[in-house]
Order: C-alpha cells, then structure tokens, then sequence
C-alpha cells in the first residue's frame, strides 16, 4: 500500500514538471511605462499600456504638475535619441489624464517606441515628461 502511494506521488510529481517545462511563454498582455520629467517641467507619471487585441494597444497617462491642455506622442527610439516626427499620436493630456487606443501591438511598442509629452500645443518643441517603452 505505502509502495502504491509512494508511486502516485512520484508519477504526480513527473507529471507536474512536464506541464510547468511543456507549458509556452506567454507574453505580458500589459506594461507600465514611467514618465519621467524633462526641459525641468516638473512633470511626471505613469502611463499603462495595455494589449486590445492582436494589433492595437490601449495607452492610459496619468500625469501631475501640468496644466491645460498637452499634445502628448508615441515616438519611435528613446527619451534619448527620440525620432522628432510622432509614431502615433494621442489624445491631448487634460488635467493630467489622457487615453487612446493605437493601431500598434503592445508587442511592437516595446521594440524601441517612447512616449513623450509637450508643454502646449503652441509650445511643441519643449519636451516635459518622456518614457521609453520597454518590454518584459
């Protein structure tokens, strides 16, 4: 009896790992982006973005120490060596909030894309928060 036991559990427990080692990765269906203040803005926050699907990919920006309304933009390259002309565009941030659904998979965003926000839209060249988007 104590052998017929000791089986069960041991053909359990090989059953188990090769469930956990068979199993396919799956891919994070979301990611958190820090925005991270620039030209000494003040400005920053967080932006969630979050896969609708297999090609489009929903951006929610919360954002503190802005004012009225803000161009904010999907650049291809980094905070660093950020592309001037925007990727994607989303909805202006007003009152520190701002969501879009873009026609890009969250999986092609984290290959190189970052988010950058601008004072105004009179003021598109003063860059106030960027965060790159980094996969998993």
């Amino acid at each position: 009896m104590d052998r017929c036991k000791g089986f069960i559990s041991m053909a359990l427990g090989l059953a188990v790992i090769v469930v956990a080692v068979a199993s396919p990765v799956v891919a994070a269906d979301s990611a958190t982006v820090k925005l991270s203040p620039q030209s000494g803005s003040g400005e920053s926050g967080t932006a969630t973005l979050t896969k609708q699907g297999d090609k489009q990919t929903k951006v929610v920006l919360s954002v503190t120490g802005g004012s009225g309304s803000q161009p904010v933009h999907i650049h291809k390259g980094s905070c660093a060596q950020l592309d001037p002309k925007p990727a994607y565009p989303l909805s202006p941030l007003v009152n520190g909030k701002s969501e879009t659904v873009v026609n890009a998979s969250l999986d092609d965003l984290e290959k190189g894309y970052a988010i950058n926000g601008h004072k105004s839209a009179q003021d598109v060249k003063t860059y106030v928060f960027c965060g790159d988007i980094k996969g998993m």
